[in-house]
């Protein structure tokens, strides 16, 4: 694997923290980039599915761009998801981000319409032609309800503007076959959004980890990546089983909402964050 490709590493998908009243809690920002950072992230990733994204409002996303910017201070790259059903808002958040800084937008495809994969891949393009950053395509059917083609990220790999996919399928077949497709550690970069196959997947030629679980297992997941970049695929094994138990308090949730509001709950007892969700998520309430 080339050493200079920058889409690599440990990047995590960031929850957004709220103060009760909806606004984004700027010291609760420092402190999750700071236990983050602490962990050996390589990258910072607000405005994911992880940071309830489809939920605020295009100022405050601005105001959690400006905060993760200045909370990171240089010391691991910052990207950005500009993902919606609005091309041109997703367009103004990626200049926005341009201008404060960001290292690359994340986009998954607008998930409102069915599309027809000829669709998935214009939408790309013209969002590609649009966008002053680096951009990296993010496939996640679970919430989309759709796959962005292999054939389509093979053909859109091509386009100078866009850099490396994270794809959070559950499907292993899928994974493998991506990863096939697009080279390997020295092709175009993959990066994993599925917890439970970054073991398959840095086997099969994976380059970066986008885990949700580093707010609670960071040094972990940093510690599986060097591993696997090693070689050491015992190593790589003993950490799954490690960090699938540390993640499984919030991801056994029946749902994605719920599994993200457990999370909250979690850092909340841990003095990083309050637990406050935006509508239409509702805060974890613990069992009586």
């Amino acid at each position: 694997m080339s050493t200079s490709n920058p889409y690599r590493g440990v990047v995590v998908p960031t929850i957004t923290p709220f103060t009760p009243t909806g606004a984004i809690d700027v010291p609760a920002v420092q402190r999750v980039a700071d236990l983050l950072i602490d962990g050996g992230a390589h990258g910072i990733f607000p405005l994911g599915t992880t940071g309830e994204s489809a939920s605020i409002s295009a100022a405050d996303k601005r105001n959690l761009v400006t905060a993760t910017i200045s909370a990171v201070a240089n010391r691991a790259m910052v990207y950005v998801g500009i993902s919606g059903n609005c091309f041109r808002e997703s367009v103004e958040l990626a200049d926005a981000c341009a201008d404060l800084g960001v290292s690359a937008v994340v986009a998954h495809a607008p998930s409102y319409y069915p599309l027809s994969d000829a669709e998935i891949e214009t939408y790309f393009l013209k969002l590609a032609d649009r966008v002053k950053l680096p951009l990296i395509l993010y496939n996640i059917p679970q919430t989309t309800r759709m796959n962005i083609a292999i054939d389509v990220v093979e053909r859109l790999s091509k386009h100078p503007q866009i850099v490396a996919v994270k794809d959070s399928s559950p499907d292993k077949e899928r994974i493998q076959s991506l990863l096939a497709r697009t080279g390997g550690r020295g092709g175009f970069p993959v990066l994993l959004g599925n917890s439970s196959l970054f073991t398959l997947g840095l086997r099969a030629g994976g380059i970066g980890l986008i885990p949700s679980g580093a707010h609670v297992a960071g040094d972990q997941y940093t510690q599986m990546f060097n591993a696997a970049m090693n070689d050491r695929w015992d190593e790589v094994e003993r950490l799954q089983s490690l960090t699938d138990a540390a993640v499984a308090p919030y991801a056994k949730m029946p749902m994605l909402g719920a599994s993200l509001a457990k999370l909250k709950a979690i850092l909340e007892s841990r003095g990083i964050c309050g637990r406050t969700m935006l509508p239409p998520l509702v805060d974890h309430v613990e069992p009586a």
